[in-house]
């Protein structure tokens, strides 16, 4: 039996057993549309209702992740207007960006990631983005997911200028309860959760869980070189927590947490060509044999062996002290690792040559056979006070995480315009081309952060309230990388040689640009940033329903060093932020209820940190990209999100994002002053034109309608939504996604035939629109456009079975 039919029958068989066996399981205690508890959130490093909290938030709960199928960070866009993912290479790779601040290449997150109050665990970002995010398994058993709007560099762990996203775990209670779920879908998507908490002793209780996916690409490759398919998954991942209270003072909170996926990655697909530039004489072919397909979902590529591989271990601490009546003191310890290894083919070009069954490079990625894309460790910790003193609110504490490499890692590939056999090397030595270069390059990166904060609330009137944060931040990066370089050389025509250094007797080790000879080729780099950062919010409740605010924050995102960077420019300054916002947040009640939240935002950005792609002007030396300081933008637009109950039956959740974007000015530096004065400036944003990765316009409309019946049936939910995402700039000047018009469908039935027992039906994109959700602007420079495909059509079933006491 394949495996399709055998996932099948064991999906179906499982189904009825659970079905069949329900009497030995709890009732659900889950809400209906109607139910108005307040949503809890700790935007501010405390409990607090959502309404009562003077900041733009998304917040998602398991709920709506479970209906939505999402599974990764790629796919929470799709419920969160104003975020958006670049999910370049692989879904592990996923970074966010919120009001057009995004990561660029080699630098840190502009979004902060946090798992448990903890910052997401660094990667190396020396070749590659890695790191940084929420990874495979993360969104799983959660409280909810928390957006957070702006700059958030006052309580949270590491400075960020364009906000937080926070993931919140389900914390160990005191009841013997759990689940198993599996899930089957097309693509032959097969998932399979399982979540047990259990109480240890009066005094101990512990939760564990295990989420498990596989799902075959959804993109096919056509080339007859390597997999068959990409835009896979495969990942496991698992998590366990203790709580252990040892006095009724004093709570000690644990959470482990590992994940491991594996797949091929991502490859874009090469959709346009431009004969006059670059390479474009050699895309044509390949774009007309994938237009001349009736199958939109279809790449080619070279490599016989992509991998895309991420590994991932964290362990978190949590010690909480309630002093007094008045004051908490709470230290959070977390110790990570994070793994990734990426050969990929960054461009998707097929520019084959038949006669010689040879290729002409384009652009590579893959770790060497030895060592890691990614392989960092990090460490981190907090001590934190929270106190109150009548009409005042505060907490202040210190900050610190350092990150440190596991090894050394590397990046190995013939250079742009190799002509190379087809083969599957893992190492640069056994590649085999007839001409073009080779910069291999090896290294390692350091970072700390420290900081000190405080931030307080006082109540000047029962419906007035301000507040004010202060934090002073020190970072540092050292970095340091060996790179060479080598050349194709055959003695006899149309023969594939191994590469061998460009020794000569100035340069006898063969050192690559940018590479000092003295020191056998190794550059030493280091950086560090001393910056206060701040917030000022003043809050107003005229009725006890409404509240609005305003709020002024200096945010800024640390500098750093690229020791794998071109051109004599391996550092780079922090960048820093100013954002203004006022907001309002409603919440009514009666025979319609809910409640409507806007907040409107204006913000400067100097200083910026910008990606250049730069050539060399004589055709020796590789091209590349680096960082510089060259930018100025502001940003403006507005947020709204709401829900509408209908009674007990029928929910309207709605929420939508307007930004506007602009690069005022653009300071390029004159490379001919630099060191390696060959360099000019090949790709460069626009001035005058948006930030990448910011839509204009963003929003998603949903409801859900609850059939009414009888407990003894269950309870029936049918829910509807719809997302539009306009069309935006992501890499270059011709670099734009495809508009984003998406319908998902859900039913849900829970308590089947008052067991507890849980069925739902789930559909993505319904309408099957074929996207481009990142696309490369390469058209004037390489003479071609690549773009990154989003989903097609995705549809199947799930069915879950609880046990023990219920909620």
């Amino acid at each position: 039996m394949n495996r399709r039919y055998y996932r099948l029958a064991l999906f179906a068989t499982a189904s009825l057993q659970f079905i069949a066996g329900g009497q030995a399981f709890a009732q659900s205690t889950e809400g209906t549309v109607s139910d108005e508890q307040p949503i809890i959130v700790t935007a501010r490093r405390i409990e607090e209702r959502l309404q009562d909290v003077p900041i733009s938030i998304s917040v998602v709960d398991q709920d709506r992740l479970t209906k939505s199928n999402i599974a990764s960070s790629e796919d929470l866009a799709k419920v969160v207007p104003g975020l958006s993912v670049d999910s370049r290479y692989s879904s592990e790779q996923s970074s966010f960006a919120i009001r057009g601040f995004s990561q660029q290449l080699r630098t840190s997150a502009a979004v902060g990631t946090y798992f448990g109050e903890v910052v997401a665990p660094r990667g190396s970002g020396l070749s590659l983005q890695g790191g940084d995010g929420a990874g495979p398994g993360s969104l799983f058993d959660l409280q909810n997911v928390q957006v957070l709007k702006g700059p958030q560099g006052t309580l949270f762990g590491r400075n960020t200028t364009g906000g937080a996203v926070i993931l919140t775990p389900r914390k160990p209670t005191d009841r013997f309860e759990g689940y198993l779920e599996g899930s089957y879908g097309n693509y032959e998507m097969f998932r399979v959760q399982g979540v047990l908490n259990a109480p240890l002793a009066s005094w101990a209780r512990v939760r564990l869980g295990v989420d498990r996916q596989t799902r075959d690409g959804y993109v096919h490759n056509v080339s007859g070189i390597g997999p068959k398919r990409f835009y896979d998954t495969d990942y496991v991942a698992v998590r366990g927590s203790l709580v252990l209270d040892l006095s009724p003072e004093l709570e000690n909170y644990t959470i482990v947490s590992y994940m491991h996926s594996d797949t091929n990655g991502s490859v874009p697909q090469l959709f346009r060509a431009n004969p006059s530039a670059g390479f474009g004489f050699f895309a044509v072919p390949q774009v007309n044999r994938l237009n001349a397909s009736d199958e939109r979902w279809q790449i080619e590529q070279k490599l016989i062996n992509p991998r895309a591989m991420t590994k991932q271990f964290q362990v978190i601490n949590t010690t909480t002290w309630i002093a007094t009546d008045n004051l908490t003191v709470k230290n959070i310890t977390s110790y990570s690792t994070f793994i990734q290894d990426l050969r990929q083919d960054i461009f998707g070009t097929n520019f084959l040559i038949p006669a010689l069954k040879s290729y002409i490079s384009t652009a590579f990625s893959f770790n060497p056979d030895g060592y890691h894309t990614s392989d960092q460790k990090n460490f981190t910790e907090e001590l934190q006070f929270q106190g109150r003193a009548e009409r005042l609110n505060y907490q202040f504490g210190l900050y610190f995480e350092h990150s440190t490499p596991g090894g050394l890692t590397a990046s190995e590939s013939p250079s742009i315009g190799a002509v190379c056999l087809i083969s599957g090397f893992t190492t640069l030595a056994n590649s085999r081309c007839m001409s073009g270069p080779a910069s291999p390059n090896k290294g390692s990166i350091e970072f700390i952060n420290m900081a000190a904060y405080g931030q307080a609330t006082y109540e000047l009137t029962d419906q007035l309230k301000l507040t004010g944060g202060i934090r002073y931040t020190y970072d540092r990066s050292k970095g340091m990388a060996q790179g060479f370089d080598y050349s194709y050389r055959p003695a006899t025509p149309f023969t594939f040689v191994a590469p061998t250094p460009n020794a000569t007797p100035t340069n006898p080790e063969a050192c690559s640009t940018g590479y000092p000879i003295a020191t056998n080729c190794v550059f030493t780099g280091r950086t560090s940033d001393k910056k206060p950062t701040w917030t000022l919010t003043l809050q107003y409740s005229p009725i006890g329903d409404m509240m609005t605010y305003a709020t002024y924050s200096r945010g800024y995102k640390q500098g750093g060093v690229t020791p794998f960077a071109l051109a004599g420019v391996p550092f780079y300054r922090p960048e820093k932020l100013d954002n203004f916002e006022v907001g309002a947040k409603l919440s009514f009640r009666g025979t319609v209820s809910g409640n409507l939240n806007f907040a409107g935002f204006y913000s400067k950005l100097t200083d910026q940190q910008i990606l250049l792609g730069l050539t060399d002007n004589q055709g020796l030396l590789p091209s590349g990209t680096s960082v510089i300081n060259a930018g100025k933008s502001r940003m403006y637009g507005v947020d709204f999100d709401g829900q509408l109950r209908f009674g007990s039956l029928f929910r309207v959740d709605a929420a939508a994002t307007y930004l506007n974007t602009k690069i005022q000015a653009l300071d390029l530096p004159d490379f001919t002053t630099y060191p390696f004065s060959e360099y000019e400036v090949r790709q460069a944003p626009a001035v005058g034109g948006p930030l990448e990765l910011a839509p204009k316009w963003s929003a998603n409309v949903g409801g859900t309608f609850t059939v009414p019946t009888s407990e003894d049936l269950g309870k029936i939910e049918l829910a509807a939504f719809y997302r539009y995402t306009s069309a935006y700039l992501t890499g270059g000047p011709t670099g734009r996604s495809t508009p984003i018009k998406q319908l998902d469908l859900n039913l849900d039935w829970r308590n089947i035939g008052g067991q507890p027992v849980d069925l739902a039906l789930f559909a993505t994109n319904v309408t099957n629109q074929f996207t481009r959700t990142y696309v490369q602007g390469l058209f004037n420079s390489f003479g071609f456009d690549t773009g990154y495909l989003g989903q097609p059509r995705m549809y199947g079933a799930r069915i879950r079975v609880r046990f023990g006491e219920g909620e």
